[in-house]
Parts: structure tokens; sequence; C-alpha cells
């Protein structure tokens, strides 16, 4: 996507906002009309944020010939801005008129709870308007006035709710926002539904001072720093359900919705003046198509800009499923991120799946006492305790792993039981993947056919070759159901194609070549907390690494990547989806500081006016103490101490990552190649020849050949474009070139 920056100013309320390259019409004599709130071609809820410049007198403008001019306020320099509404679905045509000088563009609308991009809308789906305090929902639209309530935190640090009618509470407490503007702690939180989502936006507004900002006034009411965090919410489960969180955002009655936990920031973000948006939709435990989240955002993002103006830029957060959404988005739908800190991250969903479901295989291929421990995690190129614990705790593979709302839909209703509900990964995607007519189901990215399990492991002497003979013989795959079968699992051509081409494996080169990228995780890998093999944290670090590869790899470099790694300290407490709890931890005061250099970082790509690609400016901004570095504790009486360590060299011996049985069978250290190409057997691969007996059992057990990781993988596609939009079964056209 070709991105313009764009400067707006209005009454004192400076914004930026990157733009597509359609985003603005101008005619020969320089009259211009912008969308500020969205690309013009996906305008959703009947109105859009429009500014108008090359005019010194105020324009008279029309949408479908109707005189809106009324809605237009500003001046010659800083610009006409108007929320402009009236549009109906479809095209709209804006015209603009000043001076005998004329500029039209066409703006395309969309329904407000309809499919902007992703394509077809999910059937069945389950509102849980009521989940959110919403009025309930009186069709599959989900549709609801939105609600507002207000919050604020006590002298003591707590948050309660404050009511605008009554007597002002006497223990208000006060923040300095990071533009030094002392408030009081008081947040306006609205809730409501967009696009079949619930949404959440919190803004620090004061009602007994004055009225809220609007997309042409600052408000002195309101400690908003001009800025917005995104929070987005981990897990990674099927859909059809609106979900019960609010992205990463903790909902406890002690929190209402204001603090994020997923790197422990608790209330930072609106204590620093952000504004904080999310959805339930944006939330990979509800929701794992990264494109329907993506729409949210996208949607959700177009109403605040259109209420409150155009954020100066926004921030992804989340951990986990949250980092997923964040890398994914980030890459295939750029300009809706300015800038992205993923925790305990992963580079996409598809490199989440893959080993967990390697995991499965090589675990029940060795349940034999005579594989040793060791062996065990030389083969899955992980601690074994990983693979005991995780391999079956997200099985996206198997139809049936439905939410219980969704379950309990489907049996309640008899012709949604008797056509059935498919919560595989690739189900809940179908619009992207399409459908194999041999089944009926969603086709398939995952294969596992002349995989070389324990390849590494045998030239490193670790295993014997015999050993390496039978755990191929009896690895087996998943069926189409997701059960341990026999046969290798086969990937399906298409679904490969299209994983690539529309960046659901994360090749980085789409929008995240030119975007900040701040990776922080807590060091979870093996058992540090001594938990046991029951309950290991499927966070390990190596996906760090392998997303730092790809950037390597398609992009020439890494310079808008920074990873930074961080002891864990006291007791690992584990959530029902293997999350670790890290509030209190050094992770807390590391993400904080790591927020601030974000926001630095940012500003500074913002006021950098020289002529230069965009990767070079973000290059050229990074903050000095931006490096990868990690945190390892101190030892001495200072009780949760830690200390920065900036040579990396240092940092990976402090910090050693694992690997999975892809890497650990010989694959690429980007990770990238879900169906290898094949060559035939060679004895020469093996440091350990194998005899005669033995090259025969290999052949046999690789009959169409073995990995060659010398070459690309099946299908792997360069990145169609981004911006896709999808129109069913698998068929999308792009709207930005990479």
């Amino acid at each position: 996507m070709n991105l313009k920056k764009v400067t707006i100013a209005a009454s004192g309320l400076t914004a930026l906002l990157c733009l597509g390259a359609g985003a603005w019409a101008q005619a020969p004599a320089g009259l211009k009309i912008e969308v500020l709130s969205s690309r013009p071609e996906l305008v959703s809820g009947g109105d859009a944020l429009v500014k108008i410049t090359g005019s010194d007198a105020a324009p008279g403008v029309t949408v479908g010939g109707t005189d809106v001019s009324g809605a237009f306020k500003g001046d010659a320099k800083a610009g006409w801005i108007g929320l402009v509404g009236g549009l109906k679905d479809g095209a709209n045509q804006l015209v603009a008129k000043a001076a005998g000088k004329e500029a039209a563009l066409t703006v395309t609308n969309h329904p407000i709870n309809g499919t902007l991009f992703a394509g077809p809308q999910q059937v069945p789906f389950v509102c849980e308007n009521e989940v959110h305090r919403l009025a309930s929902a009186k069709d599959d639209s989900c549709a609801a006035p939105p609600r507002v309530d207000y919050f604020y935190r006590n002298k003591g640090g707590e948050w309660k709710p404050f009511n605008a009618t009554a007597a002002r509470p006497n223990d208000i407490g006060v923040t300095k926002t990071d533009e030094g503007k002392e408030v009081p702690l008081i947040v306006r939180q609205e809730k409501g539904v967009i696009n079949r989502s619930a949404y959440l936006i919190n803004i620090l507004h004061d009602p007994a001072a004055g009225e809220l900002p609007t997309p042409t006034t600052k408000s002195a009411a309101s400690g908003w720093n001009g800025k917005a965090i995104f929070s987005f919410g981990g897990g990674v489960q099927s859909n059809y359900h609106m979900g019960r969180n609010l992205g990463g955002m903790t909902g406890t009655d002690a929190k209402f919705f204001i603090e994020d936990m997923g790197g422990g920031l608790s209330d930072t973000f609106v204590t620093r003046g952000y504004a904080v948006l999310a959805g339930s939709l944006n939330v990979m435990g509800s929701n794992n198509d990264t494109v329907k989240s993506a729409e949210t955002l996208a949607k959700i993002k177009e109403y605040f800009a259109k209420k409150f103006g155009p954020p100066a830029f926004t921030i992804g957060h989340g951990a986990s499923g949250g980092s997923m959404q964040q890398h994914l988005i980030g890459n295939a739908y750029p300009g809706l991120l300015d800038g992205i800190m993923p925790a305990r991250s992963y580079p996409d969903v598809m490199t989440f799946l893959q080993p967990l479901y390697d995991c499965e295989l090589v675990a029940k291929a060795m349940e034999d006492p005579k594989w040793t421990r060791a062996q065990k995690e030389a083969v899955s190129g992980k601690y074994w305790g990983y693979c005991v614990s995780n391999g079956t705790r997200y099985p996206n593979a198997r139809p049936e792993w439905c939410d219980a709302t969704v379950t309990d839909a489907v049996a309640n209703d008899p012709a949604l039981k008797a056509k059935g509900v498919r919560c595989t990964f690739q189900d809940n995607l179908v619009n992207i993947f399409g459908k194999d007519p041999a089944t009926g189901f969603a086709r398939n990215p995952f294969d596992n056919v002349g995989v070389q399990y324990g390849l590494v492991a045998l030239n490193d002497g670790k295993i014997t070759v015999d050993q390496f003979i039978d755990i191929n013989q009896r690895i087996g795959g998943l069926d189409v159901n997701g059960k341990v079968v026999a046969a290798r699992q086969v990937g399906d051509a298409l679904a490969l194609r299209r994983a690539y081409a529309v960046g659901q494996v994360n090749t980085t080169d789409g929008g995240l070549a030119t975007m900040p990228i701040l990776d922080i995780r807590s060091y979870v890998d093996g058992d540090p907390a001594k938990v046991g093999d029951p309950n290991i944290d499927v966070h390990d670090g190596y996906h760090s690494a392998v997303m730092r590869a790809r950037l390597l790899k398609y992009n020439g470099n890494a310079a808008n990547h920074v990873m930074i790694t961080v002891a864990s300290l006291g007791r690992v407490q584990l959530d029902t989806r293997g999350a670790a709890s890290t509030y209190g931890t050094p992770l807390t005061n590391v993400s904080a500081d790591g927020l601030a250099a974000m926001d630095k970082w940012l500003t500074a790509i913002a006021n950098d006016n020289r002529d230069m690609p965009k990767a070079q400016k973000v290059a050229a901004n990074k903050p000095a103490e931006l490096v990868d570095a990690c945190y390892p504790t101190v030892r001495g009486s200072l009780v949760g101490a830690t200390e920065k360590v900036t040579d990396w060299a240092q940092c990976e011996k402090l910090f050693p990552f694992a690997a999975d049985a892809r890497l650990a069978a010989g694959g690429p250290k980007t990770n990238d190649v879900f169906k290898c190409q094949l060559k035939p057997v060679d004895a020469a691969d093996y440091k350990t020849a194998p005899n005669a007996d033995q090259l025969a059992k290999l052949k046999a057990a690789f009959p169409q050949g073995v990995c060659d990781y010398s070459k690309p993988g099946v299908e792997q596609v360069k990145l169609a474009g981004t911006w896709a939009v999808f129109k069913g079964d698998g068929e999308f056209t792009t709207l930005s070139a990479r």
C-alpha cells in the first residue's frame, strides 16, 4: 500500500493519518477532497469525515446532489473538515466546488454491521450483547444502541464507578499525561456494537469541565493526548459468536475493562492520556480469523475518528494471540496500525499451530519407554514438557473445538444441528481458503509429507538410525477431522497458495517492512517456575527469532524490529488457555518504558519531513535506547531487580531459545515452509550412513521423497498485495500493491 502522510490541523487539534493513494481526489486547479476516517472505498455506517483543501473560501459540497456544505468548518490554512452523512450503501459521488474550482471523489459506503472486506458473514452467529451490558440483539446483526459509563480512580489506586449527576467524590486521583497535562483520572467508557462485535472506547474526560473533543475542536475537559492504543486479546479458537472479552482489556469488577494485563501494563495506557480501543472480535480466543479482526479494527477506528478526530497514530498492543493479530494486520492491512508492541509473540496463527500439531504426533510416536527425555527433546526441538502440555491444548484441527455458546446454539437448533458446525482453523477461515469440493469442508493448508522428523538429532548423534527410521515410519498425520491417523497429512495446494498470497503466512514484506515493531516477551522457556510437565507455558521464545529471520529474508534488514526478553520472577500463574500472568514482574516496567520509546519513535517519524523511503525513515528515527536487549535478574538483596544487557550473544546464553520439530527436521530458520518440495532419499544426507536394509526402510517410509529445504515451499508465492477483499470461497482482490 502506498502511504501518504497527511497533517490535519483544525482549531489547535493536530493529527497524522496514513491514507491510501486513492484517499483523495484533486482537480487540475488544486482543489482536493480527502476522506480522513477511512479509505474512501471502505466507508461504513453512512457517514465519513472529509477534508477539503485548496480553497480560501468555504467550499460548496454535495453528496449525491444533496447539499452538505453546512457540515464543514475550518479555514483556508487548516482545511475545511466536515462529517458528511446521508451516505447510501454503495457508491456515493462527493463533489466540492469553490471559486470556479471543482473536485469529485467516489465514496463507497457499507453497513456498520455488514461485511467490509472479510467476505460473506458467518452463519450461525451468536450475539452476546447482554454480557457487555448492551440491549439484546433483535437479529444476527447484533445491533444495539451504545452505552456510556464513567469510572474514576481514587487516590488509593482503585477504579470505581463515577456518577456525573451525583455528589463529586473527594478522593479522585490525578495523572499527568505524556503532554505534561495534569487531569483528574476520570474515564469515559463507551460500549456498543460495530461489525457484529462489541466495541470499547476509553478516553479521559471530566464531564464537569466541559464537552468531549471533536474532529475540529480540542477539549480542555479531556486529557486525551491525541493518540490511540488498540488492544488485542489472546487465545486461538474458531468464531461463530460475538465474544465475551474486549481485546486484551481486563474485565473484572475491579478493573471495568480499563486495565490491560497482557504485558502487565495495568492502566498505563489511559493514565498517560491515550484513547484505548478494543473489540470482542479482536480476541483470538473468540475469533481466530485475523481478516475479520482487521475489519473490526478498521470500523472501530473509523467510528472513533468520526467522533473525536483521527489519532495522530495508533499503537497495537497485545500478547500471544494478540501478537498474531498485530503482525498479520500490520503486514496485510497497512495503515490501520502505525506501530506494534507484540508480547509473547508469534509471527502468525499457522506458525503457532504447526508446532502444536507436530507435538501431538511426535508424542504419540514416542510413547515407548525406550525413548529418553533428551531424545524426545532433540526430535521435538523443545523442552519435552511443552509437547506434553500443549500438543492438544489448542486443537484447532478438530471440528468440535467450538465455544460452548456455539455448541449450545447448534444443539438447540434442529436445522443447524443437522448441518453441523466445524470449528477448525481452516473452516473458520473458509472465505480465505475456500472449500474442498471433495469433502465440502474448507481446504487445509497443513502438511507433513516428506518431513524427516529427528534429522538434526540423528546427524548430531543423539538418536540412532533405527530410531530415526522408527519415528518416521510411525509419525502419521492428522486427518480432515484432526484425528491422528497412520498416513501423513497432505496439504491442499490451493489453500497453501492463498495462505501465502494474502499473508496468512506472514512474510513481513507488506506493511511490516516499514512499521516499528517492539517485541517484548517474558522468558518462560522450559519450566522456570517448576510447575511440572502438564502446565508448561505455550509461549516459548524462538518465535521472536523466527520473525527476525523473516524480516531479514524478505526485506533484507530488520532495522524496524527490536527484541527484548525479560526474566520471569515469582510464581507463574496460568490462565485457562495457558497464558502466564505477568502482573507485578519486571515485565511491567520494561513494557511501560517500551511504550514511551514507541511513542518517541512514532513521533519522530511523523515529524521527519525528509524526502526518503519510509523504511529508511523508520530506521533513522529509532530511539538510541531501543536495541535488542534482555533483562536478567540481579543477585543481591533487592528483590525483583533486573539489569539491562545489550550484548545479544550474552542474552542468547542467559535466555536460550528452543525450536520446534520442523526446525529439528532441517527446516529453515524462517519456519515459513508449510509443504516442502521433495527429493529422493539420499544416504549422503545422513552423517551416520544407513546400511542397505536401513536405506530400504527409509525409502519405504518416504515413498514420495523427503523435504528439500534448499527450495521454496510448495505454492510459496509472493504476497499478492495488501488490503485483500474477500468474495467468498477463497476468491479475493487486493486494493493496494505491496
